[in-house]
């Protein structure tokens, strides 16, 4: 009985450092890389998230083709921002294209209006 309490000790306490070492790790990296996004040296498109729009479907978009991605405040607007130079900006504009028809069916922005907030 007592080899059975000591063993449920050890693997909590075990299981409790090992998923705040996990943790720990996610968050440091999530950190790196929203200070990589804001650095003044990365190249970043925003787009202003429209209303009613979840920003994790256009984010989850962008990471399936390889970009960098992460919700955040420019100016007074609500945006993602991607790090992608010019060269890029029209592939990054046809993916949240392909995310408005395809998930919101052009109800929440029409077809071909992606518009970066350097744009405006």
């Amino acid at each position: 009985m007592a080899a059975a309490i000591v063993l449920l000790v050890v693997v909590v306490v075990g299981g409790t450092i090992a998923i705040n070492l996990y943790l720990r790790g996610w968050v440091r990296e999530e950190s790196q890389r929203e200070a990589h996004l804001r650095d003044p040296n990365t190249h970043t498109l925003a787009f202003a998230i429209p209303t009613g729009v979840d920003p994790v479907r256009p984010e989850t978009a962008l990471a399936l083709a390889g970009f960098n991605s992460g919700h955040d405040r420019v100016g007074m607007v609500e945006c993602i921002r991607i790090e992608a130079d010019d060269s890029q900006r029209d592939r990054v504009r046809g993916i949240l294209d392909d995310v408005f028809r395809t998930e919101y069916d052009s109800s929440v922005l029409p077809s071909g209006h992606v518009v970066f907030e350097d744009e405006r």
